[in-house]
């Protein structure tokens, strides 16, 4: 009986946790392997809670995989919760990849990575 007590109490604990997870991506701009006729001025990472600015980075790779410079990131959004980082509106035509990471400022990370597509 103990066990399933303990079994019982440490599910409720896992669920629990996983409800009271870090700021998760919801939406991305421009979206996953999006073409995009225009370079759009800002990427935006959208997340579900606030996010901790001072701890959060995001790199944009060209298609060789050679970091690109960009705009100083900044937050917007309800809370603090949209991470944009400025683009050059200049960018060749090409596929970028954007490596993301952020901390939220209940002091949870999240990462990840996607890439979208300029055309001419």
């Amino acid at each position: 009986m103990k066990s399933i007590v303990s079994f019982c109490l440490f599910a409720s604990l896992l669920l629990a946790a996983n409800g009271a997870s870090a700021a998760i991506e919801e939406a991305s701009l421009p979206p996953q392997q999006q073409e995009e006729k225009l370079v759009p001025a800002n990427l935006e990472l959208t997340f579900t809670g606030p996010v901790d600015l001072a701890r959060s980075t995001a790199i944009l790779l060209d298609a060789q995989g050679t970091p690109l410079p960009t705009g100083k990131p900044f937050l917007s959004g309800p809370e603090g919760s949209i991470f944009k980082i400025p683009l050059d509106p200049s960018m060749a035509p090409g596929l970028y990849t954007v490596d993301w990471r952020v901390l939220s400022m209940d002091g949870r990370s999240a990462e990840g990575q996607y890439q979208f597509r300029v055309d001419p």
